[in-house]
């Protein structure tokens, strides 16, 4: 039996943005949406990814910077989790992907995921930020766009393909300076249609963007025009395997467009921090009855925040009326993940 949704107004920022809850027991329910940061209250613009970790909530701002880094900079705001500023760091070029390395702690700020891209460091306990690190290949036209670790590996997104030969996810060398990387993934590579189950069709990967890890440990590509996510299993090993999932605009039954961040639910309930952009804000959306190993997107081309049926690909709003939905973060209702007052 389907869930009946009862439509609620929650008002946050000077907009309205509607949500729907899901009435029946044991459905997934939004409790409630708030304006966990502003980009004006830190003199920043267009909240683009978020990064969870060092008991914090990373936000780059990219403040209309050129996304080949001719130009403009970005801020990336550490924040507590109740939505204190702990500092803010200007770095050069759009930071796009935002991530900390759970092994070293360190925050990967990655520039310029259009052309000529670098990588700033940002060291939480020193409160510093490296300059900027080069690749070895450099080009003007594509880029290093996000960044996921795995174990001691660390893979990227490479932007902007033009034909089935270019590589879409790489490798990272250790310990590499300039930073050395090895292509895993190309754009012409076929996968497993997860919502048909057919094998060796093909993925469509001419927008790769965000780089996410699954709770069992694959990669997860998202190609945002496509409306498409790309699953690699094994990732650089002889073992490696690819499946997809197009995600569907109930209303058309076509892929979605603007598909900018996914990330799934690790615990029955617990709260998404989203990026909505064009509204310079970052929304706390706190959610229960969550069923775990459940997908959740940001969807640009219906400005809603949308839970995924992992069988069909289907998208249902859950969050909507926003404007331009970019980064997606889950963390699960622990201890840890009270609100912090502490400095560190």
């Amino acid at each position: 039996m389907n869930p009946l949704f009862v439509k609620q107004i929650f008002r946050t920022a000077a907009i309205s943005i509607v949500l729907a809850v899901a009435s029946s027991a044991g459905a997934q329910t939004v409790l409630g949406v708030s304006t966990f940061a502003t980009g004006t209250a830190v003199n920043a613009t267009k909240p683009d990814s978020i990064a969870l970790g060092n008991n914090s909530v990373w936000v780059s701002y990219s403040n209309g910077a050129d996304s080949t880094g001719l130009s403009g900079s970005s801020t990336v705001v550490q924040y507590k989790l109740n939505g204190q500023v702990r500092r803010i760091y200007s770095i050069p070029g759009y930071v796009d992907g935002l991530k900390v390395d759970p092994r070293s702690g360190l925050v990967w700020a990655m520039q310029n995921q259009d052309g000529n891209s670098t990588l700033t460091l940002i060291n939480p306990k020193a409160g510093t930020a490296s300059k900027p690190i080069s690749y070895a290949v450099t080009s003007g036209s594509r880029g290093y766009d996000d960044v996921v670790f795995r174990f001691k590996q660390a893979f990227v997104s490479y932007t902007n393909p033009t034909g089935p030969t270019d590589p879409t996810i790489q490798l990272v060398q250790n310990g590499s300076n300039p930073l050395v990387v090895t292509p895993i993934l190309w754009m012409g590579a076929t996968g497993t249609n997860l919502a048909t189950g057919q094998a060796n069709q093909p993925t469509a990967q001419n927008d790769p963007d965000s780089l996410k890890l699954t709770p069992n440990g694959d990669l997860m590509l998202t190609s945002g025009d496509d409306g498409q996510l790309i699953f690699v299993a094994q990732p650089g090993t002889t073992k490696q395997s690819v499946s997809f999932l197009t995600l569907l605009d109930p209303n058309t039954g076509l892929a979605v467009s603007g598909l900018d961040d996914a990330v799934f639910a690790t615990a029955d309930q617990g709260s998404f921090y989203l990026a909505d952009t064009k509204n310079n804000q970052v929304l706390k959306i706190d959610a229960a009855n969550l069923a775990i190993g459940s997908l959740y997107a940001s969807v640009g081309s219906l400005n809603e925040f949308a839970t995924v049926d992992f069988n069909t690909g289907r998208v249902t709003a859950l969050v909507s009326n926003l404007n331009g939905p970019h980064g997606l973060e889950f963390l699960p209702n622990t201890e840890d993940s009270e609100d912090d007052n502490s400095n560190e």
